[in-house]
């Protein structure tokens, strides 16, 4: 009966110090707490403030004057259709994992990982602040046709100072500001349907536009940004009570009451006014409306509110990556006030937003916008796509899709980005990869596991079911896969080069260590603590390493055990590795059997005790005399892990390898040189001299061999360790005894 224990087990964290204690404390830290927001006011509200603004009453008339009602509605609906696809994958996601602070970037970043994070995370963070220069712009817009002798950068720099001045002070203001807005949009809305009521005239709606101004792309671009307010919403998650409720029924109420809303003021537009009329006047939406000032109000209400709410969202953003260090100097990014306010990340957003206006045009800033909303969007769909497609037991989340909703999502996402401006979009995209090399190359350390470790998992799964429907031998797929029985520490010491030589980069080591419970020596001499460092330090050179602790009654039964349980793995083990040094004849014989018997080849090192492996330079390879028919004889010798251990330790050691024979007789001295050149080209091994020949007895000529720093030979099925030692004595360096598996094939 055996007991196998793996390495590395989570240990539980340690239980508080008094149960009492830390109810108390986080009583104190319940009663200390703001009070967090719901569904209804942390999210619908401003979702729908900020998707009803300025497109609304500044671009949805130029959008039909020029488009129609047929283009106008492609264009609405395929934004709908982003954002709509974007907000269901965005529930789902939110709906199955515990979702923190940072909105968007903590989706992805929980998924990806803080690198993938980080790379949306920026870019999101400059959308939402550059929306907010956008909606300062409708707002002077606004007031500009309200107060006509009022300077527009007087009007843009008293906005921009109100807003930035009230974000700073508390996050809960605007959402204050909400209630009354929100019921100004609703009369604001209602006066503008009711133009159909009140127009002195009725015309026929042009079904397809001309696009005189601007094409299809073109209007899209600039209208996407009237999807963009659910960013808004979700970024707010680490101020909701519960996100992974409040997240979904605000942000896809808040779309589908806007889509209803941009629908029906659509076809009122084109009932009310003519094409040239949309098209030249920018506030028709407003002049046609049944009372015109309640819509002023209305623009100037809900560009304000969605100023102020983005400028609270943007710092929430930065304050996440900050958090996790993804930011130089993180700590500065993480001062809050009082009230919670994000005081330094603020601070950023108003330098960012100050920016941003300078560049003197509502449009410009729309379009820019637009690509930093689709990288996100595409993200984020991209996400929970490769999550469906893993079907892993850990996705289980409360709101679900079917899984064509994320993939509609991304690929219409990059369509969009490709088709409205391939520059920017490629400008965009390169901004994204950048920013996540850079943070790949900081070796940030996720706290969490991620989906990443799903996909690895999931190929590693797909591979293994269609390797064992082939049922082939995989000689040409063959790489080492290194079992190493131990039952001390020291048989890997001083070994950590030889066997990353072997395995590296695409083989595996399986350390069995074999300990007997019965005997005090073999327990003592198994340091688990000492034995995972040294596993620690194979795995961080890219080596596939597992190590396991078998209990059994001596070497050869554990090693049976535990080869018969890999055997039905995927990466089963196809070298036993044995150091002669550290067991007694018996026991390498018993193994060397065990191998044999479960189809491994077997490599049992004889280590010269003073030189070691010297400079882990040079390596010799002795191919046994197969005179006089070296073409039949070559074909069938046990030559073939000899000669790929050869090339992976010449490889990784940066090495020369030499073919060496010895012939009884000097006239096939020749022979034997021309075959193991044919040998070389063959195998096409790369590294290797020269070969050399000589005639004469074995034991007399190998003492005059080149000088190497391993000895590569043939191994027979009986074992003779007194014949090793002298081997290594002769040569002056360590040995590497070698039998095929029959698995294998230098040639292929």
């Amino acid at each position: 009966m055996s007991d196998t224990q793996e390495f590395f087990a989570v240990s539980d964290p340690p239980p508080p110090e008094s149960a009492a204690q830390t109810t108390d404390e986080a009583a104190t830290e319940t009663t200390k707490a703001p009070r967090k927001l719901g569904a209804f006011t942390g999210v619908f509200r401003p979702t729908l403030l900020t998707i009803i603004g300025i497109m609304l009453y500044l671009r949805e008339g130029w959008m039909v004057g020029n488009a129609g009602i047929l283009g106008s509605l492609g264009v609405i609906l395929l934004v709908f259709l982003i954002n709509g696809t974007t907000s269901l994958s965005v529930s789902t996601m939110t709906t199955n994992i515990r979702l923190g602070g940072g909105g968007a970037f903590s989706l992805v970043s929980q998924s990806l990982g803080l690198e993938a994070g980080g790379a949306i995370g920026i870019p999101l963070f400059l959308a939402l602040a550059m929306s907010v220069a956008l909606y300062i712009y409708g707002f002077a817009a606004g007031w500009g046709y309200l107060f006509p002798h009022h300077p527009s950068w007087l009007v843009i720099l008293i906005v921009f100072v109100v807003c930035a001045f009230a974000s700073t002070l508390d996050a809960r203001l605007a959402f204050r500001l909400h209630a009354p807005i929100l019921l100004i949009l609703i009369l604001a809305v209602g006066s503008i349907w009711g133009g159909v009521a009140t127009a002195e005239a009725h015309y026929t709606p042009q079904w397809f536009g001309n696009f005189e101004d601007a094409g299809f792309w073109q209007i899209f671009a600039i209208f996407f940004p009237a999807g963009a307010g659910i960013m808004v919403g979700v970024s707010m998650s680490g101020q909701l009570d519960e996100p992974r409720k409040a997240i979904p029924r605000g942000i896809l109420g808040a779309w589908g009451v806007s889509l209803m809303i941009y629908l029906v003021t659509m076809v009122v537009l084109a009932l009310v006014a003519t094409p040239e009329e949309l098209r030249s006047n920018p506030l028709a939406a407003i002049d046609k409306a049944a009372y015109p000032p309640l819509v002023y109000i209305g623009l100037l209400a809900s560009c304000g509110s969605a100023a102020l709410g983005s400028f609270i969202a943007a710092p929430q953003v930065l304050h996440a990556l900050g958090q996790h260090r993804l930011l130089p100097k993180s700590d500065f990014f993480t001062v809050t006030t009082k009230s919670g306010v994000a005081r330094n990340a603020s601070l950023i957003t108003v330098l960012v937003v100050g920016a941003t206006l300078t560049l003197g045009e509502l449009d410009r800033v729309a379009r820019m916008i637009t690509m930093f909303f689709l990288i996100t969007y595409a993200t984020l769909n991209l996400v929970l796509l490769v999550e469906q497609s893993l079907s892993q037991i850990s996705f289980r989340p409360t709101f679900k899709v079917p899984i064509w909703v994320p993939l509609v999502g991304s690929l219409s996402c990059v369509f969009a980005m490709m088709i409205t401006s391939p520059t920017f979009g490629m400008v965009a995209l390169a901004i994204v990869v950048g920013i996540y090399l850079y943070l790949t190359s900081q070796n940030i350390d996720t706290p969490w596991e991620t989906v990443r470790s799903g996909i690895f998992i999931g190929l590693a799964d797909w591979a293994a079911k269609k390797a064992q429907r082939m049922n082939l031998r995989f000689e040409r797929a063959w790489k080492p896969d290194v079992l190493i029985p131990i039952t001390s520490v020291a048989e890997l010491d001083g070994k950590y080069r030889f066997l990353r030589g072997i395995a590296f980069p695409k083989g595996s080591i399986q350390i069995l260590a074999i300990r007997n419970s019965e005997d005090a020596e073999s327990v003592g001499k198994l340091d688990e603590k000492r034995l995972r460092e040294v596993v620690s330090e194979l795995q961080r050179e890219d080596l596939f390493v597992t190590c396991s602790v078998i209990e059994a009654a001596s070497v050869n039964d554990g090693t049976a055990q535990g080869a018969s349980v890999m055997q039905g793995g995927f990466f089963r083990p196809n070298i036993l590795f044995v150091d002669a040094s550290m067991h007694e004849e018996d026991e390498v014989q018993k193994l060397l059997d065990l191998a044999r018997s479960k189809q491994m080849g077997a490599a049992v090192l004889m280590p010269h005790p003073a030189a070691g492996l010297g400079h882990e330079r040079r390596i010799n390879v002795w191919i046994r005399d197969q005179s006089p028919n070296w073409e039949t004889g070559l074909r069938l010798a046990n030559i073939h892990l000899t000669l790929l251990l050869a090339y992976q330790l010449s490889r990784n050691w940066n090495g020369a390898l030499r073919m060496l024979s010895v012939v009884d007789d000097p006239k096939n001295v020749e022979l034997a040189d021309k075959n193991l050149r044919m040998l070389h080209e063959d195998a096409r091994l790369e590294g290797f001299e020269l070969s050399w020949v000589r005639a004469g007895s074995f034991d007399a000529v190998v003492q005059d061999a080149p000088r190497a720093d391993l000895h590569l030979f043939g191994l027979g099925y009986k074992i003779d360790l007194e014949s090793m030692r002298k081997m290594t004595e002769k040569t002056g360096a360590s040995c590497l005894f070698v039998l095929d598996s029959g698995y294998e094939s230098a040639f292929v």
